[in-house]
């Protein structure tokens, strides 16, 4: 074990690796990051109310680049017109729907944790988790249509029909020709 700050040795560099994400790479990264704080946050036994309060304020309280509510804004805004990006753009979609409804549930359990002093800051973090929740929903609840075309077409006669029709056509004698 070496005592910090290695001034007379350093520790050689084993291994390195070097990944080259794209700009939406990097904040599926993040969102997964914070989704993930909050549920540790959220579920740590015996709870821990200022931690809590301090991840959840820098999910729904953020000040600094507008947090989440921006990276959503810049991503989520437009359907990209390059296919390729869809997957990333509905993986991004997801995070945002699962950190949202995370937000909320660290806003309930913060809500059982709190003293009587701290009632007006409850308010105020679920007045701006609400405030969030609202400027997501239509980022989050636009679906790419491409995404989510069938992969077999379905024939049906009527609309009410749960049967799928396949068809198989066989060769006719003459088609086929016998083997050698």
């Amino acid at each position: 074990m070496h005592a910090f700050p290695y001034v007379k040795t350093r520790i050689n560099v084993i291994q390195k690796e070097e990944f080259i994400l794209t700009p939406i790479e990097v904040a599926i990264e993040d969102m997964q990051k914070k989704t993930l704080e909050l549920a540790v946050a959220t579920n740590q036994e015996p709870p821990d109310a200022k931690m809590l309060q301090m991840v959840l304020q820098g999910s729904v309280g953020a000040t600094v680049n507008q947090g989440p509510l921006e990276v959503a804004q810049v991503f989520l805004a437009e359907i990209p017109a390059d296919p390729k990006l869809y997957r990333h753009h509905n993986k991004l979609r997801l995070c945002f729907k699962e950190f949202i409804m995370r937000c909320g549930e660290a806003v309930e359990k913060n809500k059982r944790l709190i003293t009587a002093d701290q009632r007006e800051y409850q308010q105020e973090l679920k007045k701006n988790y609400s405030k969030l929740k609202e400027n997501l929903r239509p980022m989050i609840e636009r679906k790419i249509p491409e995404l989510y075309k069938p992969l077999v077409k379905v024939h049906s006669t009527t609309s009410a029909s749960l049967f799928v029709k396949c068809e198989t056509v066989l060769p006719s004698a003459s088609e086929v020709q016998p083997q050698n």
